[in-house]
């Protein structure tokens, strides 16, 4: 009997960490408390000045040894948050390696980016990270990759209707695509049923940068001179593994060399 032949499959997606209760794989820094029995975190007060920050405990590996870059592995993290649309309410996703101290997180700083901590307490430090702000003045993106002290900020405007009235909620897809070496960042109101097409990307071998090693991942928020509490409802980062193509054994042949059916 013939067999089907077998199609290559999608990556299989593995589950690192999808918090129901931020209290136990989470650290806080900064003004960011835990609020509603634990389901949520308020990262800035309602007062001017206010910074939050929060850190994913355990560090994470893409690099599966060091014979080849292909060993890289693909991730994606999706955060959900309620933060107004005041040009002064910024908020960021940071990748730092292992070796810096997370203390580093509870760091004040006079800035008014999400980043300012880095600028300030990390200067040689090889980060991979960026900062967004949506409003009615625009959305905008600032990204630094490197070392803070050193390494250029790219500033970039992106387009679509992301304003939301008072209490709500916005949610951001960051996708890391390791053959492609590829950031994107997408995001999608409360109540539609898809990410919508305001995005942005940039490229980044983060082999390179992180040299291979471990990293943890973090979320900065801050509101300047704003005044306004920003919230934090929901956080994932899964790490996609390829699965493995599945090849058919050769039909048996006959003593003629011809194939038996």
């Amino acid at each position: 009997m013939n067999q089907p032949p077998h199609q290559k499959k999608k990556n299989k997606k593995t589950k690192m960490f999808r918090p129901m209760s931020f209290d136990e794989e989470v650290e806080l820094f900064g003004d960011s408390k835990l609020i509603n029995e634990g389901s949520s975190i308020q990262l800035t007060n309602s007062v001017s000045g206010s910074e939050g920050r929060v850190v994913y405990k355990e560090p994470i590996n893409l690099f599966r040894g060091e014979e080849s870059r292909s060993n890289t592995l693909s991730f994606s993290s999706h955060f959900s948050f309620s933060m107004p649309n005041e040009t002064d309410d910024v908020m960021a996703f940071v990748m730092v390696p292992t070796s810096l101290d997370l203390g580093l997180f509870g760091k004040e700083n006079n800035s008014s980016s999400a980043l300012g901590f880095l600028f300030e307490h990390a200067k040689n430090e090889t980060v991979v990270a960026f900062e967004f702000d949506i409003s009615n003045r625009g959305n905008r993106a600032r990204i630094l990759i490197g070392k803070p002290e050193s390494s250029e900020t790219r500033d970039i405007s992106f387009e679509g209707d992301l304003l939301v009235g008072d209490g709500g909620t916005l949610s951001c897809m960051v996708e890391y695509e390791a053959s492609l070496k590829r950031m994107m960042v997408r995001f999608r109101k409360l109540g539609t049923r898809k990410m919508l097409d305001p995005f942005f990307e940039f490229y980044v071998d983060l082999e390179e940068i992180l040299k291979g090693g471990e990293f943890v991942v973090g979320l900065s928020s801050t509101n300047g001179s704003s005044s306004n509490a920003h919230l934090l409802h929901s956080w994932n980062f899964d790490i996609r593994h390829p699965t493995p193509v599945c090849v058919p054994p050769l039909p048996p042949r006959g003593p003629d060399g011809s194939v038996s059916m």
